[in-house]
């Protein structure tokens, strides 16, 4: 099968779906793992390095810390006090781009965000796909994954509002920082899909076909 890369909106349920891909064709499955081995490769401690990928400002890690276990989607890290320096920055970018080229390589991979899309642009046989709701959707699909967090500790609408829209901006900064472009352009992905219109099960399924087709092309 294909290399999937997903770029997502915060909260469109990129996790859920990257999950279900993975396990359809037995795919290794990257997200947060991609950091991970970016920064011991680096060197970097893992609190800085979260901070350095696709970071969100400080005041939402204990929203993040509140119902992350949950969600497995919330990235928002603890946070170091330390000012990150650029170079850390770009060393942990091209580690981060050494770790998603070494999987495209092996095949048969699932990699959300870390700017794959862009990383693995003109490469044949990847499938590039964006996951996009509406700000009210993605609330709910927040609001959906948090149910065993207990009541009193579940944020509300308003702090999730929030969330989403920094979490994006900081994911937008993060692709024009390193990559030059705008993450939201359709022109970068072959398939760009609404989960909160069609679900994630139907976003599985439209991925899954069009990989195969794909994949089907390529052979």
């Amino acid at each position: 099968m294909p290399v999937i890369t997903v770029s997502r909106q915060f909260g469109a349920g990129a996790a859920a779906v990257g999950r279900l891909l993975a396990r359809r064709f037995a795919a290794e499955y990257l997200d947060r793992g991609v950091v991970f081995r970016a920064a011991q490769r680096a060197g970097i401690p893992l609190a800085l390095a979260e901070e350095l990928d696709e970071r969100a400002p400080g005041w939402l890690t204990r929203l993040g810390m509140a119902f992350g276990a949950a969600y497995p989607e919330v990235v928002v890290p603890y946070l170091s006090p330390t000012v990150p320096v650029p170079s850390e920055d770009q060393r942990l970018a091209e580690l981060t781009r050494g770790v998603i080229l070494e999987a495209a390589e092996r095949g048969n991979a699932v990699i959300v965000g870390r700017g794959a899309a862009f990383i693995l642009a003109d490469r044949p046989g990847v499938l590039h796909v964006q996951l996009e709701a509406s700000l009210e959707a993605r609330i709910r699909y927040c609001m959906m994954e948090a149910e065993e967090v207990p009541r009193d500790a579940r944020p509300g609408e308003a702090p999730l509002r929030r969330l989403c829209l920094e979490v994006d901006r900081a994911r937008a900064a993060y692709v024009r920082r390193h990559f030059g472009v705008d993450w939201r352009d359709p022109s970068h992905y072959h398939l760009v899909i609404d989960t909160g219109r069609l679900g994630l099960e139907t976003a599985v399924e439209v991925i899954a076909l069009a990989a195969e087709r794909l994949a089907g092309r390529e052979r």
